[in-house]
């Protein structure tokens, strides 16, 4: 009998061991895992988008696949309430520069890149793009490369064609007339230069149904390459940069191709004026419109600031195209110093 007490001692001590020890240490551990969970879910939670959570869908249209429908763009329909209070700041700087006469219109989409916010500020004008729309060609050949590796190493001579190039008040190199050039240097001019003779040769190759596919896929309006009366919003153009950034209609090492291109863009007077040295942006400008009448000036751009890449397109209508830079270049540098406190 004494025996069997002893051991029944032994066992009520082994379970208040249990209890007193082993089972606080389970629930400091359940609670560690449960806490990292709740932090995971924290930080890949996405942002608070307002009452109008719907998603808008761009799938590619003209794929040749059978079973697959290639995604390309996915956008909240609702604007972030996260850039409200940036938003009303720069609708107040909007205002000061129309009453100063500066500009007659901004447009400005801002998007970023880590997320899914975004937001329009200014007025919902459509704008003459410009050299703009050299985007989208730098897209159609690196997309003739994708589909035809070696189209890049093609060459075409270049003829000056009779008749006047649209007015240019920001110049960098160009392709000289006599001259072959292989797509990939026409293509190095047309984006860092922005050389319109080399963007007269590459759209004069162009197959203009493959052309107007890009703009079918994205769902924005065509441009048929032809007419000067092409015009676009700030959000609508912004889709070329996203799809490159996103390298969601060209393989990943075509899209670096063409953002790298971007990155080298000579024009210094706008976007980039002003932001820190050595901060990388792929940016291109565009101006559009008649020296003496209105004009529209716009530039788009990636500012790859550290762990905060942001899209923003600005577009401005006034009389005076450098003073429409000067406004960009003063958008700009307000709206970096300020994202990085939202």
């Amino acid at each position: 009998m004494k025996l069997v007490y002893q051991k029944d001692i032994w066992i009520k001590r082994s379970l208040v061991f249990l209890v007193l020890i082993i089972v606080p240490s389970l629930a400091i551990n359940i609670y560690l895992i449960a806490k990292e969970k709740k932090l995971t879910v924290q930080k890949e939670k996405v942002p608070e988008q307002g009452n109008n959570n719907s998603l808008s869908i761009v799938r590619e249209t003209n794929n040749k696949e059978e079973f697959i429908k290639p995604l390309l763009l996915a956008e909240v329909n609702a604007e972030s309430p996260r850039f409200a209070l940036l938003k009303a700041e720069m609708n107040k700087f909007i205002e000061q520069r129309k009453k100063k006469g500066d500009v007659q219109s901004i447009s400005i989409y801002l998007r970023d890149l880590n997320s899914t916010s975004w937001t329009d500020i200014g007025d919902s004008t459509e704008y003459y793009p410009g050299s703009l729309m050299k985007v989208p060609i730098l897209i159609y050949f690196l997309r003739q490369e994708q589909t035809f590796p070696g189209t890049l190493k093609k060459e075409y001579f270049y003829e000056k064609p009779t008749g006047q190039f649209p007015v240019q008040t920001f110049l960098g190199d160009s392709i000289l007339p006599g001259r072959s050039y292989s797509i990939a240097k026409l293509l190095w001019y047309m984006i860092t230069q922005s050389d319109n003779n080399a963007t007269v040769l590459l759209s004069s190759h162009i197959d203009f149904g493959s052309y107007q596919q890009i703009f079918k896929d994205l769902n924005i309006p065509c441009d048929d390459l032809s007419s000067s009366q092409y015009m676009i919003t700030p959000r609508q153009y912004s889709k070329f940069f996203r799809i490159l950034y996103s390298s969601t209609y060209l393989s990943k090492d075509l899209s670096n191709y063409a953002l790298k291109l971007l990155t080298e863009c000579n024009f210094k007077s706008g976007l980039v004026k002003d932001l820190p040295a050595g901060l990388v942006v792929a940016h291109k400008f565009g101006e559009r419109g008649v020296i003496g009448h209105a004009m529209d000036f716009s530039e788009s751009g990636i500012i790859y600031s550290n762990s905060q890449p942001y899209l923003i397109v600005i577009m401005t209508r006034g009389n005076d195209v450098r003073q429409l830079s000067t406004v960009v270049r003063d958008l700009s540098i307000e709206i970096f110093n300020q994202y990085k406190n939202i």
